[in-house]
């Protein structure tokens, strides 16, 4: 009794006065349903993931096997592989080109130019690094593919800033009031769902609390915002885990709630991460057109000295 007293003080029920009529009632559920859509995990993020795992994967076989590398970068293939990855490093010119360039806009859309940007981001060192053996050679070569790997991690890190404060890779940018109002809206859903489970509640109520509190300083917030995913997959573990331990296990209506939970959990993440994201966002921004003009003023002295010398 004393456990539903809190949850009831924490999440009251709407009044009667207040009741939603039934028509207002089925348009919000199609709302929290388009919202438990947006905030589910989608699989282009895990053919991302798995395209890093292949890179990775490479980049690992070709480390170990350097010794034996048949490859040179002065002739043949490995000269090829220099050649197409430094054409590819140039090419990530025409992204911001095409972005800020009104002559341009009529060259397909911009989520286009931005993929195959972050493609030509990833296999343009990739090609570079078979084509200099994993190895390190002349002072200005060192140069050049120290800059190159500064502007991959950095985009690689662009990246994952870009998608905490937009409405996906290629959507348009979020605002903490709207993202707010997503996670009132899973929430209140979720509170008339979840009646019959008040244990599940409490643990939800709880880990909300902790996201949405103040920090008082960076050191905090950055602990705080590094393991809030960890922390929130752990959570949904549980709960998962308290589904399939009870009588009924997890049905169709099990799975769906699971679901619910997941998006709501996603959006209080979200949420408490955006003004963190969007200052990282904004520093990098600062750093990574320097980084990547050291790139080509690096690379171009590397490709003169290669070819004079």
């Amino acid at each position: 009794m004393a456990l539903n007293a809190e949850l009831t003080a924490e999440f009251p029920p709407a009044s009667p006065a207040r009741e939603p009529t039934r028509v207002h009632r089925s348009h919000e559920q199609r709302v929290v349903a388009g919202l438990v859509r947006m905030y589910r995990p989608r699989l282009a993020g895990s053919l991302v993931t798995l395209g890093y795992l292949l890179v990775a994967l490479l980049i690992y076989a070709g480390w170990k096997l350097r010794a034996d590398w048949p490859l040179t970068a002065e002739s043949g293939t490995g000269y090829a592989l220099g050649i197409a990855g430094g054409v590819l490093m140039l090419l990530l010119l025409l992204y911001p080109l095409r972005k800020h360039n009104r002559r341009l806009r009529n060259l397909g859309p911009v989520k286009y130019w931005f993929r195959t940007h972050m493609l030509f981001g990833i296999l343009g060192p990739l090609l570079i690094l078979f084509h200099c053996g994993f190895g390190l050679g002349s002072l200005n070569s060192n140069v050049a593919l120290f800059c190159m790997l500064a502007v991959a991690g950095s985009g690689l890190a662009g990246r994952y800033f870009y998608t905490r404060i937009h409405h996906g890779l290629y959507g348009r940018k979020a605002t903490v009031e709207e993202l707010q109002r997503h996670s009132e809206l899973l929430r209140r859903a979720l509170v008339e769902r979840l009646r019959m489970r008040p244990k599940t509640l409490e643990r939800i109520a709880h880990f909300e609390h902790q996201v949405i509190q103040r920090r008082h300083n960076l050191v905090s917030s950055l602990w705080t915002m590094l393991f809030l995913g960890l922390r929130t997959h752990l959570l949904l573990l549980g709960i998962r885990i308290r589904f399939l331990a009870s009588s009924r296990g997890i049905d169709t209506n099990g799975k769906t709630l699971i679901r619910h939970i997941s998006a709501y959990l996603s959006s209080l993440r979200k949420v408490a991460q955006f003004h963190f994201f969007e200052r990282l966002f904004s520093l990098w921004h600062l750093l990574h057109l320097p980084l990547f003009l050291m790139l080509i003023v690096s690379g171009v002295i590397h490709v003169i000295a290669v070819h004079m010398y």
